[in-house]
């Protein structure tokens, strides 16, 4: 190569001007006559084997080529082979990379859209032994943002808007009304979660305000089996307020699929301890959440959760601690949420302090028959008990005041709904249908210990019509 480029260089320098010269000479002034050397070179030319010129002017081409720093073109036959090749391996390959591609999460920017809510076309509860209906339409979701998935940068920002919801506005947990409540309590209660963060080989580190690492509770953000009331559709210990939705703080974990199906998570985040309550809005809080959790494809999906929260409040140290196991299993249109949520806690009326407990547990049958239709997903149907023992006396309580918090009583909830739910179009996914949910009465305070007359949690019913988006 560095002979030819030698040689070729050499004609560049030397040669071309001379040829160029003699050219332009014999233009102006007629030349002299070679006729015979032409001829004798056009002899050798015919006499030379047509394959012998081709393969140097291939040569001289490619030194020319080289010199200039442009690429050698590849043969005409060859590219076509190459090319030809190259399409029968990118069709054979084709539906092997859109499946990778479909398992392969979101990147990107993208919008945050998720609306759900109702209106209850009848309703009733008990007041001082009186019978009431009621009527209204609430929002139960209405999560607007943008969340980026980048190979090493995460980020999100979204803004949950909820309207109030009788039943839980009327009841006496306050910490139920508390965490249902948003962009009532301010600016720095709704926005409901702004984090950035990183990712490498998918360990996360992520800082703002967030979803904590316990359990399952991120994964109700989404339409799910179609419930549309606050207690059906997230998380029960959310709901009933033993665990913050979302704390401003410092998350760490692992979440990763190993050999193609096995969904491997683990988390850990330090928070402020805060949610909208009296408790925990102090500077002397603290939050530690965690989880551990193991996925198989879309069969089944457990998580083993703690929580561990304190306040120095009036100078007493108060600790709350939690334990869950959450389990969602699905095959076959068949869908089985259940939670098991534990919580000790230390609460004080002045300078008394007593051991309080509560447990709870949630189920969620369901089945779903799935259409071959261009927009018809499905038609599902779901059965929803929940059991909470440890319950608020009545809506006065401070969640400090053990007097008026009972971890012998218990009150239970059943309920049925029935959806419909189209298939992605133009990337956003809906459903419509209808929920009856129903809270029984139930004896809370056989003694009437507070001396107020009130011995009972009369309960609920409701029929809801529903309608959810989701982007």
């Amino acid at each position: 190569m560095f002979k030819k480029m030698f040689t070729l260089l050499f004609a560049v320098l030397f040669v071309v001007p001379f040829v160029t010269v003699a050219d332009d000479f014999d233009d102006d002034f007629g030349g002299f006559d070679e006729e015979g050397e032409d001829s004798e070179s056009e002899e050798e030319e015919e006499e030379a084997p047509a394959q012998k010129k081709s393969k140097e002017m291939s040569e001289s081409d490619a030194a020319m080529k080289d010199l200039m720093g442009d690429p050698e073109e590849e043969k005409p036959a060859a590219k076509e082979q190459k090319d030809s090749d190259k399409a029968d391996v990118e069709e054979e390959a084709a539906p092997a990379e859109k499946k990778a591609a479909a398992g392969k999460s979101f990147k990107g920017v993208k919008p945050v859209l998720l609306a759900k809510g109702g209106f209850t076309v009848y309703g009733s509860y008990k007041e001082n032994g009186r019978s009431l209906s009621t009527m209204f339409g609430s929002l139960d979701e209405g999560i607007v943002g943008v969340e980026y998935q980048g190979k090493h940068v995460i980020a999100k920002g979204t803004l949950n808007v909820r309207t109030n919801y009788a039943f839980i506005e009327n009841g006496s947990n306050p910490l139920a009304k508390v965490n249902h409540h948003s962009v009532q309590n301010g600016a720095a209660n709704a926005l409901y979660e702004v984090y950035g963060g990183v990712k490498f080989y998918d360990v996360f580190i992520k800082a703002g305000k967030l979803i904590p690492e316990y359990g399952l509770v991120d994964t109700w953000q989404n339409l799910g089996m179609g419930f549309t009331t606050p207690f059906l559709t997230r998380s029960l210990i959310a709901v009933e307020g033993f665990l913050p939705e979302t704390d401003a703080g410092l998350a760490i974990g692992y979440n990763g699929i190993i050999k193609k199906d096995h969904n491997v998570f683990v988390g850990l985040s330090l928070g402020t301890g805060a949610n909208a309550s009296e408790f925990w809005e102090s500077d002397r809080t603290l939050g530690l959440y965690g989880r551990v959790g193991y996925g198989f494809k879309e069969y089944v999906k457990a998580a083993f959760a703690f929580q561990y929260r304190n306040d120095y409040y009036s100078g007493k140290k108060l600790d709350h601690i939690g334990i869950g196991v959450h389990i969602n299993v699905a095959a076959k249109g068949f869908e089985m949420p259940i939670t098991f949520d534990y919580n000790m806690m230390k609460m004080m009326k002045n300078t008394a302090r007593k051991n309080t407990t509560s447990m709870l547990l949630s189920l969620a049958p369901g089945y779903a028959y799935h259409f071959n239709h261009d927009w018809i997903d499905k038609v599902g149907l779901a059965l929803r008990f929940d059991l909470v023992q440890g319950v608020y006396l009545d809506g006065n309580a401070h969640y400090l005041d053990f007097t008026n918090f009972r971890s012998n009583s218990m009150v239970m909830r059943i309920g049925v709904t029935a959806n419909f739910f189209t298939k992605e179009l133009e990337g956003v996914r809906a459903m419509a249908g209808l929920t009856f949910l129903m809270q029984p009465e139930s004896t809370v305070d056989k003694k009437d210990i507070n001396g107020d007359g009130k011995k009972k949690d009369y309960g609920f019913m409701t029929v809801v019509l529903q309608a959810g988006a989701e982007f």
